[in-house]
């Protein structure tokens, strides 16, 4: 694919699950920006079913507009679910996410589209930061914690402005809160990424303080995006580990026992470690054997998935 131009088939998601305050507003400001550059894009809005108002709202003002669809959801299944009914939908070649509030300035949005053509997924890395000093410490920890466990090197996962090829987006599955980690999942699938430096937006400069439990639910999240983007095809590698760990520890517990008992008559009958170190020991084989079955699903149900992705094909019959 070239350079997007003008004529390039565009389709615009836009998920309306949070902060949806200013989300006409917002939208309007897409539309004239976005309408000036290319021609007739495609918008996309998966409204949730909390904001059923909003999804009104839109639909008055799309009124009799062909190239705006409102997709309201039965219930609320979350952002990353939105996004992949967003995605089924469009039909552009290159697809804009964009959230119901203002993360970056409007008026940036166009430098995405000039490296779309060396990359499958280009997002938006706000900079300079105007928000807070507490908001970039909690984007600085995610991104860090991001990088340590998946080895990729991400600075602004956080930002929901993200441009993709919709070939790549076919290969994507997403639910939960999995899209937040959508570049990780389209790096594992093979596809290529890049960040591209966007002004911040002053919308996006407010405080933004959560819950205990959302803070561990993303810690979670992370944990499980990363298992299942590095171990979903080989199990027992995970498992494995730790399980080989925990019998190692367990073994050499034991010997030490053995060891005290024979060598120096201390007894065994009083003694807690005897309990513990045998435990690690039982819960290391167990460990393994969750591994092992993980690799037999995976050996029975092989047929049935992909492993491989194509980005290109050339032949004799192939256009240059």
């Amino acid at each position: 694919m070239s350079q997007a131009d003008s004529s390039t088939p565009l389709s615009v998601i836009i998920p309306v699950c949070e902060r949806t305050e200013n989300t006409l507003a917002t939208f309007k400001e897409y539309q004239e920006y976005l309408g000036a550059k290319f021609t007739q894009p495609e918008y996309i809005f998966v409204v949730s079913k909390g904001n059923h108002h909003i999804g009104d709202q839109l639909v008055d003002h799309a009124k009799d507009a062909k190239n705006i669809t409102v997709m309201y959801m039965s219930r609320d299944f979350g952002e990353a679910t939105a996004i992949q009914a967003g995605m089924s939908k469009a039909t552009g070649e290159l697809i804009l996410i964009l959230p119901t509030y203002k993360q970056v300035e409007t008026s940036s949005l166009g430098k995405l589209f000039e490296h779309i053509e060396e990359y499958d997924l280009v997002l938006a890395k706000r900079w300079p930061r105007i928000d807070t000093a507490g908001n970039q410490i909690q984007t600085k920890t995610f991104n860090y914690l991001l990088r340590k466990f998946s080895g990729q090197n991400f600075t602004d996962i956080g930002c929901g402005v993200r441009l993709l090829k919709s070939v790549a987006a076919k290969e994507l599955n997403l639910y939960g809160d999995q899209h937040r980690f959508l570049p990780l999942l389209v790096h594992q699938i093979g596809y290529s990424f890049t960040e591209i430096e966007l002004p911040q937006a002053k919308d996006d400069a407010g405080t933004r303080l959560y819950t205990p439990q959302v803070y561990l639910r993303r810690l979670l999240d992370l944990l499980t995006v990363v298992f299942l983007t590095k171990f979903n095809k080989k199990p027992l590698r995970f498992f494995g580990l730790l399980g080989s760990g925990s019998i190692g520890i367990g073994a050499l517990g034991l010997l030490y026992l053995a060891l005290e008992r024979f060598a120096w008559g201390i007894p065994l009958s009083d003694r807690p470690l005897l309990v513990m170190f045998c435990l690690f020991f039982v819960l290391g084989f167990q460990l393994l054997a969750i591994g092992l079955i993980g690799e037999i699903i995976i050996f029975t149900h092989a047929g049935d998935q992909k492993e491989y992705r194509i980005k290109k094909i050339h032949d004799q019959d192939s256009p240059d």
